[in-house]
């Protein structure tokens, strides 16, 4: 879910999806409702592709609703639970290991696309770049759940603000990456291209660090003449 580093040594993410509890964590987690809303607006057999994997609990989901799911992690403890919890379902789906910034892909092959707590881990230049490869990536029309913390975020504010709203903590279990938080005129801003279906931000969960606030949108790619 972070930018690739020397193979030798774990990446940060690939640390933490070995740990008991955080995958305890998120294996409680139930498909967002932003999720639920794309597939109700997509049709079965639709190309839809999941940014940062994880578990599989929107490609599992996602793999049941009938789409042609392609999932991308670049952690391989997280991309193997991804495997084995849609064997479990006796569903298919690909899952391959791939950066957040990867995109290895045709312009327009997909109709949605989900970057869940995921495309956030960099600065904005780098934030944008991404959202701009996503639209390449999705077809006129298509759709795209996105999450990603405001500014009201409890680590927003901890360790050293590198650009504004861009901060780097060497004490986060995520390793010393850039977190970038948002304010809801940004999200717009860097969604410009897209139709907002729905925007709302949500106190997603509290832990000992404190109240953990994410922006939660749904948005349509324009159509070209729009």
């Amino acid at each position: 879910m972070t930018h690739r580093s020397d193979q030798s040594e774990p990446t940060s993410w690939e640390k933490l999806w070995r740990d008991p509890q955080m995958r305890e964590l998120w294996d409680g987690f139930p498909p967002l409702p932003q999720v639920v809303e794309m597939a109700d607006r997509l049709e079965a057999g639709d190309r839809v592709l999941d940014i940062g994997c994880g578990l599989g609990r929107h490609t599992v989901y996602l793999a049941a609703r009938g789409f042609e799911v392609i999932a991308t992690d670049n952690a391989p403890t997280a991309l193997a639970a991804c495997r084995e919890n849609l064997a479990k379902a006796k569903l298919r789906a690909a899952v391959m290991q791939a950066d957040m910034t990867e995109f290895p892909f045709p312009d327009a092959h997909f109709r949605g696309v989900v970057a869940s707590h995921v495309i956030h881990h960099c600065r904005r230049a780098d934030l944008e770049a991404i959202i701009g490869s996503i639209t390449q990536k999705l077809a006129p029309g298509g759709y795209l759940v996105w999450v990603t913390p405001s500014t009201r975020h409890c680590n927003c504010g901890r360790g050293t603000e590198v650009e504004p709203g861009t901060w780097v903590d060497p004490e986060s279990p995520e390793g010393p990456l850039p977190h970038h938080y948002s304010t809801e005129a940004e999200v717009r801003e860097l969604l410009r291209d897209y139709e907002i279906v729905s925007l709302a931000e949500a106190l997603t969960r509290v832990s000992d660090a404190g109240r953990h606030y994410h922006w939660r949108v749904l948005g349509r790619r324009r159509l070209r003449d729009e």
